[in-house]
């Protein structure tokens, strides 16, 4: 549902920062399209060669999944075609799970930062987005227990690791991302008092 942005009258010190951040914004939000592209590509590839070409070049050992030739020398490494049809499928679901919640952060982000790009620093929408961007990222950190419940139902489970390193610093960025969208509110009500101040 598209949003009315209108730019707050800036001071007269403020057009060349202001300029400048919109520049920046977006520019990132090209970048955010771009990697939103192709992590989106990443992740359909990783699917089709694991369901619809029999598990070619992937791999899964103990903590760790594999793409392209045979690791020498991993403990417990297991071809992913080697797996029966219902742990590819749990295996797959638990990637998707942990893939699209990221596709929808750099989404949510690509828009914050258009909306940066527009003038609308402390609209209430960059709120709500932000706090979008809080919820993806800890959805991503938590959504493959759930599917690891998915691996354990199938059986045959190699990599039954789902919470790592990665998963506690999107959960830190997401708690980071909630204080500064509460900032973004108290910044919010500030410009409409300014803005109302006759």
């Amino acid at each position: 549902m598209p949003f009315a942005v209108i730019p707050s009258p800036l001071p007269e010190s403020e057009p060349a920062s202001r300029a400048l951040l919109c520049r920046l914004a977006a520019g990132f939000a090209r970048l955010c399209s771009l990697l939103t592209v192709l992590l989106a590509a990443f992740g359909t590839a990783v699917l089709v060669l694991g369901l619809a070409c029999g598990g070619t070049f992937l791999w899964l050992a103990p903590g760790a999944a594999y793409l392209g030739a045979a690791p020498e020398g991993i403990a417990g490494l297991v071809p992913f075609g080697d797996l029966p049809w219902p742990a590819r499928l749990a295996y797959a679901a638990k990637f998707a799970f942990a893939q699209v919640p990221l596709l929808l952060a750099l989404e949510s982000l690509r828009r914050l930062l258009r909306g940066f790009a527009d003038g609308a620093t402390f609209a209430a929408i960059q709120v709500d987005r932000l706090r979008r961007i809080a919820l993806w990222l800890a959805a991503a950190a938590l959504a493959p227990a759930l599917g690891e419940v998915l691996v354990a139902a199938a059986g045959h489970g190699v990599d039954r690791a789902w919470f790592h390193a990665g998963s506690a610093y999107a959960l830190l960025f997401a708690a980071l991302l909630g204080i500064l969208a509460v900032v973004f509110r108290v910044g919010a009500a500030v410009e409409r008092d300014r803005d109302g101040f006759v």
